[in-house]
């Protein structure tokens, strides 16, 4: 009687290794993308309630007979600008989201999340000037968008 070998059907470790190892990396940058996306997904945010703050400046402005003054502490410009999901605001709240008003003016500024460091801001003013600028020039006396 002879000792055959039997032949096993299957991957070596090797091979298993190698589907392991590509697996991971492909893992690892979806798991990147994921993660810049969402920090886009929330400036997009920021974006567009600072946008519906721009409509309700012009309802404002009209309900006041052309006057901005008071603006800022309007309950419906707080709702409004309380929900707008600016970088970091548990950590450092008056620095990540500024309203100012004066009688002839108002400007609003919230830091973004892109890029990681948080440096820039998107800024809009009464003007209907709307970019992004540096974080560091989103101060609580800020007139306009520099």
């Amino acid at each position: 009687m002879k000792w055959e070998k039997a032949k096993i059907k299957g991957f070596t470790l090797i091979e298993l290794l190698v589907v392991i190892a590509i697996i991971g990396i492909l893992a690892a940058i979806v798991f990147i993308n994921v993660a810049s996306i969402r920090g886009r997904a929330k400036d997009a945010a920021v974006k567009m309630g600072i946008d519906q703050l721009s409509y309700l400046a012009q309802v404002y402005y009209d309900e006041r007979n052309g006057n901005y003054g008071g603006f800022c502490n309007d309950d419906r410009v707080e709702t409004v600008y309380d929900a707008i999901p600016g970088a970091d605001c548990d950590k450092n709240p008056k620095k990540c989201k500024v309203c100012h008003h004066d009688s002839d003016e108002w400007t609003v500024c919230v830091q973004l999340n892109v890029p990681e460091d948080k440096s820039k801001a998107w800024c809009l003013d009464s003007t209907g000037n709307k970019k992004q600028i540096d974080q560091a020039d989103c101060e609580a006396d800020i007139t306009f968008c520099p």
